[in-house]
């Protein structure tokens, strides 16, 4: 999805590109000349800002459309993730950029067209003001009172203030330090890194914990595995001790039920056939235990009860031998 993506931007901007020489190809003629002092750009800025507003208002209704669940075998193309979505966004944020961009250039090149008369006339104070604030810059008519004595091949430099808007940002720098010091190592309000991985790990240790546990209660007898830890084996002794010892006795050795110590095992001795016979019960008497304990529950019982040594019943062997 990510090389299609790829593949159209490539291809849009290939347009984009050629639009651009056009458009560059057209001012420059005699007639763009004889046409742009009197009517403007306003036009041709409203038919690009068009094209950015059609692709992109397109593209967003796309990705309001899409999505992983709305795919279909029908429409495979509806089946987009996240990071999908975030090329394309990347992509409609880079257009715009190329449209302002160019956009720009036109105005420059309009600009041109114009003598120096219009452009008095065309600017405005508001624009003239904020220009002031943000670069401090002197005008071209008394950059001689900031022009500095050294010159070299001709050139000489002018003593230009520092534009306010870096000023500012230095001593917002500034500010934030002293916020973050303040933050992390005086008061301790937030955790360095060492602290947040630390933190971070433990969370994700009760979350894989949680997963596993989910997991494991998704287990049946086509899955079933045998376990070999001791705390498995262990809880599953707990349970058998609850819910199996009536029928056949506290070392497996059988009673009403038969022997779980021997070789003669009914319906099989694998660990899934032991997880059926726990879960769903057997005819001869064995009773389901589905409602009674969990699938790691019956999991562990199963595992403990393949596990069991041989100890000598008073029943006669029963089903078919099976090698442990």
């Amino acid at each position: 999805m990510k090389r299609v993506l790829l593949f159209i931007a490539l291809i849009i901007g290939i347009g984009i590109l050629v639009i651009a020489y056009s458009i560059v190809t057209y001012v420059k003629s005699d007639y763009f000349k004889s046409k742009a002092t009197n009517q403007g750009t306003l036009p041709v800025t409203i038919l690009i800002l068009s094209f950015g507003y059609i692709g992109f208002s397109s593209q967003s209704l796309a990705l309001n459309f899409m999505s992983s669940g709305e795919a279909t075998e029908k429409m495979p193309w509806l089946l987009v993730e996240n990071s999908d979505i975030y090329v394309l966004l990347f992509i409609d944020m880079l257009l715009i950029a190329i449209l302002l961009y160019l956009r720009n250039i036109f105005n420059r090149l309009v600009a041109m067209t114009k003598s120096k008369e219009v452009l008095a006339l065309e600017e405005t104070p508001v624009i003239n003001k904020l220009n002031a604030i943000l670069t401090d810059a002197v005008p071209i008519e008394r950059e001689h009172e900031i022009m500095m004595d050294h010159e070299y091949d001709g050139i000489r430099e002018l003593d230009n203030n520092l534009p306010p808007w870096w000023v500012w940002g230095f001593y917002a720098t500034i500010v934030f330090a002293i916020i973050y010091i303040v933050n992390y190592h005086i008061v301790g309000y937030s955790d360095l890194q060492i602290k947040a991985y630390d933190k971070e790990m433990v969370q994700a240790d009760k979350e894989v914990k949680a997963y596993l546990s989910a997991q494991a209660m998704n287990v049946d007898e086509t899955n079933a595995t045998l376990l070999t830890e001791s705390q498995d084996l262990a809880e599953g002794k707990n349970l058998f001790s609850t819910h199996c010892v009536t029928c056949h006795k506290s070392k497996g050795e059988g009673d009403v039920g038969p022997n779980l110590t021997d070789k003669s095992w009914i319906y099989g001795y694998d660990i899934k056939e032991v997880f059926a016979s726990i879960k769903k019960g057997r005819p001869a008497g064995m009773p389901e235990h589905a409602s009674k304990l969990n699938p790691v529950q019956i999991q562990q019982v199963a595992s403990f009860v393949i596990n069991l040594p041989y100890t000598k019943g008073t029943k006669p062997e029963q089903g078919t031998i099976i090698e442990k």
